[in-house]
C-alpha cells in the first residue's frame, strides 16, 4: 500500500464518519509519511502507532 492510497483511504473515512479523536496504526511507510500525518495534524487527529514488531 502506497502512502497517497492510505491517505485517500483516511480521507474517504473522515466524509463518510464522525471524526475521531485517536488513528492508531502499525509503524509501515505509507503512515508514518509526511503526506499521511499531514492530513491527521489538518483534522487535528492524534496518530498513535502499535510497537515495532506487534501491529
Amino acid at each position: 500500500m502506497t502512502a497517497d492510497l492510505a491517505t485517500s483511504a483516511l480521507q474517504l473515512a473522515l466524509d463518510k464518519h464522525q471524526k475521531p479523536l485517536i488513528i492508531h496504526s502499525d509503524m509501515g511507510s505509507q503512515y508514518t509519511s509526511s503526506e499521511f500525518n499531514i492530513k491527521c495534524q489538518n483534522y487535528g487527529l492524534k496518530h498513535s502507532y502499535s510497537l515495532k514488531g506487534h501491529p
